[in-house]
C-alpha cells in the first residue's frame, strides 16, 4: 500500500504520512485519521513549497549527546555503511572511531573526539537524506559545522575534511580559561556593554536579537550577571575556550603548519559561507579559509538572510540535535520569509528512526520533491491494486448551470450568522456545548471571569477579525447583544470560518467543536485530580493550574489528546499561597494517581512553577518522564523599591484600566495599602473596586486569587531541576489587561535556562492568553504528540521496510 501510493505524491491537494514501526500502528492511526481523530503517528500538509529547493544547515559544537543516533545504525542501511566508510578516515586522521563513539554509553567532552565524532554524524546523516532522493540546493555551515557543509557540497573530499577537523579540533584541546556566552543583544548593542569588559568579543551573529561572546571566563561570567540583572538574557555555553577571538590567535600558525596546503575543489552545491564577509563568496576551502573559520566572528545570520533573499524557504538542520531552529526562524521572519519550512533530522533522547522519518514525512507532505520515492521509502514493497477514485457523477454541459454537488458537506440552516459562530466560539472557551448556551443569558452567569473574557475575545478576533474588549462580555452581556456588535452577514451568505474542523481531519464535513456530541468534559472530586474524558496509551499528563484557576482550561488540549493520553488536572486550592507547599500537595495527588512513576507534568503560566516545583520532589522518588511548560514566565527582579512605592507600582496600572474600561475612578490609599499583608491588599481594592462597578462574584474572586498566586511565584525561586524540560513560548505578546514589565521577557527560555538544564524551547505562533483555544491549542498538541510520542512496549528497531506510507 504504502509503495503503491508513494508513486502518486504530488498529485492530491492533501498528503498524509503514517511514520510507525509495525503494521498495527499505521492501520490504527489510518482508522483514527478517517474518524477525525488525532494519532501521534500521523503527518498531514498540503500545498506546495516554493523556492528553488532545500537548505542543509550543518551546525556547529553542542549538538552532541550520548548514544546519539546510535539507533540508525541498525535502522538505516545507508547511515550505517557510511558510518563504517568514515570509521577508518576518522582513525586514521583524528584517532577516533565513529562507531565506538556512537555505541557507546558515554561521550567524552573533549573537543578532540567530540568534534571529529560530530564531523562524522554530520555526513552521515547528509548520506542519510540522499539516499531517500533528497539533495541539497544550498548548504549553510555553523562553524565547526562549515567542514561537514563543505564536503557535503563538494568542496572538499571527505578525507581532507576529516584532516581538517582532527588538525582544529586538537589545538583547540590545548587552549583553556576562556568562556562564551549567548546574550539577547545584537551586534549594534554591544558596544557599550563590551567596552566594559575588554576582553570580550562578538563571536557569532547568531540571529537579529542574538549573539554569543566570548572572553575570559570571569569577564564574561561578570556580563552574564550584568544583563541577567538588568531582565535581559544570557545564557554560558559548556566550553572552555574563547572561539572565533583573539584568544585563537596563537592556534593559528600551529593550524597552517599542521594542514599545510589543503586540495580544495569548485563545489557542485552553492555553499553560503559564514567565514567572509560576502555570504555568496565562492572562496575556495584553502588553508587560508579554514584558518580564518577558526579565527573570524561567525556570520550565521549572514548567510541565512542571503539564502532567503534568493528565494529559499526550506532549511534542514542536519545534525543529532537541533539547536539553530530558533535562530533561523528569527533570521528567516527578519528576513520576510514567514512562509519558510524549518526542520531538524534528530532530537536528542528520542528514537532516532522514528524521528528521522518523521522530519522525512514532514518535507514530503508540504510537496518537497522526492524522485524514486516507491524505491527509497518502501524498497521490499510491491505495486498493488487500489480502489478507483470515488466519481461524483455532475454534468458539466456547455450552458447549464453544474448540478449541486451531493458529496458535499451541508451546513444545517443558521449555522453562518454571527449569533451561532459567536455561540460556537464560547463554546469552545468555556467547554459548554453550543445547545445549552442560551442567546439571552449574560455570559456572566456561566462562570465567566476576567481570564475567560480575554479567551472569548482571542476567539472572536480570530473568527471576526473584529475586537470586543472583556469589560462588554463582563458588563451582563448576552450572545444576543455580543452579536448584534459583530459584522452582520447581509446576503445570508458565510463571510468568515464557520466551523473549526477536529485535528487532522483535513475535509469532511465541519464539526463545531463544543457542540453537543462526544466533546471533552472534565470532572472534579475534591482533594483529588481533575479527570478528562479522553483516553490514550501514553502515560498521563499531569497539568498544573494557571494563577487563580481550575485546570479545567485545559479541556481543550484534552480534547485533541484523546486517543495518545489521558491528561489530568490540578485545580487550586485556599490552603496554601506559597508554591512549594502548592507543589508538594500536587505531587502528593500525582504520586496517588500513579505510583509506579514515570510521570508527565505540566503547567501554563503560573502552573508551570508549580509544576517544575512538583518534578524536582518526584524525581527524588521515581522517573519524571518530561516536565512540559507551556509559556510559564519567571518575573524579572523586583526593583528595590519603597513599601508606599511597591504599592503604586502594583495597583496603579490596575486603577488606570478600570478608569478607562468602566469610567469609574478607583482611589486608592497607597500608604494604607502599603502596611497591608497580600491578602489584605488585594481584599482591601476589591472592596472599592465593588463599590464602583458592578461586576460579577466570579471576577471578583478570579481576581483575588490570581494576585495572591501571583505574590507567591515573585516569592518563589525555583531549585535545579536535571531533567528533560520542554519549554513551549508564546511567540506573540499578549493583550494583557494591566502590563507587569516584570512578566515581558525577550529571552528564548523565560528564565528557566538557569534552573533547567536540559531545556528545549519551542516556539508557538499566538499569545499567551490564545495558548489553550484554537488554533494555538491544536500547534501545541501536534508538538506535544511529536515530543512525547506514548511509549509502545515491544519495539524492535526500525526495519528498512516499515516507515511512512504516503
Amino acid at each position: 500500500l504504502g509503495r503503491t501510493l508513494a508513486g502518486r505524491t504530488g498529485r492530491g491537494r492533501r498528503r498524509l504520512a503514517v511514520v510507525a514501526r509495525e503494521r498495527a500502528g499505521i492501520t490504527r492511526a489510518l482508522r483514527r485519521f478517517a474518524a477525525g481523530e488525532a494519532d501521534e503517528h500521523l503527518v498531514t500538509g498540503s500545498g506546495a513549497v516554493s523556492g528553488p529547493g532545500a537548505v542543509w544547515v550543518f551546525s556547529g559544537y553542542g549538538s552532541q549527546w550520548p548514544r546519539m543516533a546510535r539507533g540508525l545504525l541498525t535502522a538505516e542501511p545507508a547511515f550505517a555503511a557510511e558510518v563504517d566508510a568514515l570509521d577508518g578516515v576518522l582513525q586514521a586522521a583524528a584517532g577516533v572511531s565513529l562507531r565506538d563513539a556512537l555505541l557507546a554509553d558515554t561521550l567524552p567532552d573533549t573537543t578532540d573526539v567530540v568534534m571529529p565524532v560530530l564531523f562524522g554524524v554530520q555526513v552521515a546523516l547528509a548520506r542519510l537524506w540522499s539516499s531517500y532522493g533528497l539533495r541539497p540546493a544550498a548548504v549553510i555551515g555553523h562553524s565547526l559545522g562549515e567542514i561537514a557543509a563543505a564536503v557535503v557540497a563538494g568542496a572538499l573530499d571527505v578525507e581532507t575534511g576529516a584532516r581538517v577537523v582532527a588538525a582544529r579540533s586538537r589545538l583547540m584541546a590545548t587552549v583553556d580559561g576562556g568562556a562564551m556566552a549567548v546574550l539577547d543583544r545584537s551586534e549594534s548593542e554591544l558596544g557599550e556593554l563590551t567596552r566594559k569588559f575588554p576582553s570580550v568579543q562578538l563571536a557569532v551573529h547568531s540571529s537579529p536579537r542574538h549573539s554569543v561572546v566570548a572572553g575570559d571566563a570571569d569577564e564574561v561570567a561578570a556580563l552574564v550577571a550584568r544583563i541577567t540583572e538588568a531582565g535581559g538574557f544570557a545564557r554560558p555555553l559548556p566550553v572552555s575556550i574563547a572561539g572565533h577571538t583573539r584568544d585563537v590567535d596563537p592556534l593559528l600558525g600551529p593550524l597552517a603548519r599542521e594542514l599545510g596546503p589543503v586540495r580544495a575543489t569548485v563545489p557542485h552545491t552553492r555553499r553560503y559561507t559564514s567565514v567572509l564577509d560576502d555570504p555568496r563568496s565562492e572562496a575556495l576551502c584553502d588553508t587560508d579559509y579554514w584558518l580564518a573559520n577558526l579565527r573570524r566572528p561567525v556570520r550565521f545570520t549572514q548567510a541565512v538572510r542571503a539564502a532567503a533573499e534568493d528565494g529559499h524557504r526550506v532549511f534542514v538542520e542536519v545534525a543529532p540535535h537541533p539547536t539553530q531552529l530558533h535562530p533561523l526562524t528569527e533570521t528567516l521572519r527578519a528576513a520576510g520569509a514567514e512562509d519558510a519550512l524549518v526542520t531538524g533530522t534528530l532530537r536528542r533522547g528520542t528514537d532516532d528512526a522514528l524521528s528521522f522519518r518523521t522530519a522525512l514525512a514532514g518535507l514530503l507532505v508540504v510537496g518537497l520533491p522526492l524522485p524514486g520515492a516507491r524505491e527509497s521509502l518502501h524498497p521490499h514493497g510491491r505495486i498493488t491494486d487500489l480502489p478507483s477514485p470515488r466519481w461524483r457523477h455532475r454534468t458539466f454541459w456547455p450552458g447549464r448551470t453544474p448540478e449541486p454537488d451531493a458529496t458535499a458537506p451541508v451546513l444545517e440552516p443558521g449555522t453562518h450568522d454571527p449569533l451561532s459562530r459567536l455561540r460556537a466560539c464560547v463554546a469552545e472557551v468555556t467547554g459548554h456545548s453550543t445547545a445549552r448556551l442560551d442567546p439571552d443569558l449574560p455570559l456572566t452567569e456561566l462562570g465567566l471571569d476576567s481570564l475567560m473574557a480575554q479567551r472569548i475575545r482571542t476567539a472572536v478576533e480570530r473568527e471576526f477579525a473584529v475586537t470586543v474588549e472583556p469589560a462588554v462580555l463582563l458588563n451582563r452581556a448576552t450572545l444576543r447583544t455580543v452579536a448584534a456588535l459583530l459584522p452582520q452577514d447581509d446576503d445570508g451568505r458565510d463571510t468568515a470560518s464557520t466551523a473549526t474542523r477536529s485535528p487532522r481531519t483535513g475535509g469532511g464535513a465541519p464539526r463545531l467543536l463544543g457542540d453537543g456530541g462526544p466533546g471533552v468534559r472534565s470532572r472534579s472530586v475534591p482533594g483529588r485530580l481533575r479527570t478528562f474524558a479522553g483516553d490514550g496509551p501514553g502515560a498521563p499528563l499531569f497539568l498544573a493550574h494557571a494563577a487563580g484557576g481550575l485546570s479545567d482550561v485545559y479541556e481543550p488540549l484534552a480534547l485533541r489528546l484523546d486517543g495518545v493520553r489521558p491528561v489530568l488536572g490540578f485545580d487550586r486550592t485556599d490552603d496554601e499561597d506559597e508554591v512549594t507547599a502548592r507543589a508538594a500537595e500536587f505531587a502528593r495527588r500525582v504520586r496517588e494517581a500513579r505510583p509506579e512513576g514515570g510521570w508527565l507534568l505540566g503547567g501554563w503560566s503560573y502552573g508551570g512553577l508549580v509544576a517544575q516545583e512538583a518534578a524536582r520532589l518526584l524525581a527524588a522518588e521515581g522517573e519524571v518522564t518530561a516536565l512540559v511548560l507551556f509559556d510559564s514566565v519567571l518575573p524579572l527582579p523586583a526593583p528595590r523599591l519603597t513599601a508606599d512605592e511597591q504599592a503604586h507600582r502594583r495597583f496603579a496600572g490596575f486603577a488606570a484600566y478600570v478608569r478607562q474600561v468602566y469610567g469609574a475612578e478607583l482611589r486608592l490609599p497607597y500608604e494604607e495599602l502599603a502596611g497591608m499583608s497580600d491578602a489584605d491588599q488585594i481584599g482591601h481594592v476589591l472592596k472599592l473596586l465593588e463599590q464602583a462597578v458592578e461586576l460579577p462574584p466570579a471576577v471578583l474572586e478570579h481576581q483575588r486569587t490570581s494576585y495572591l498566586d501571583l505574590r507567591g511565584a515573585e516569592r518563589h525561586t525555583p531549585g535545579p531541576y536535571a531533567g528533560r524540560t520542554l519549554l513551549y513560548r508564546a511567540s506573540e505578546p499578549a493583550p494583557h489587561t494591566v502590563r507587569d514589565e516584570r512578566y515581558e521577557r525577550t529571552d528564548e527560555s523565560l528564565g528557566w535556562d538557569a534552573y533547567c538544564a536540559d531545556l528545549t524551547v519551542s516556539p508557538l505562533p499566538g499569545h499567551h492568553l490564545a495558548l489553550l483555544d484554537p488554533p494555538v491549542v491544536d500547534t501545541l498538541a501536534e508538538l506535544l504528540r511529536r515530543d512525547l510520542p506514548p511509549a509502545s512496549p515491544g519495539f524492535s528497531p526500525l526495519p528498512p521496510h516499515h516507515g511512512a506510507a504516503s
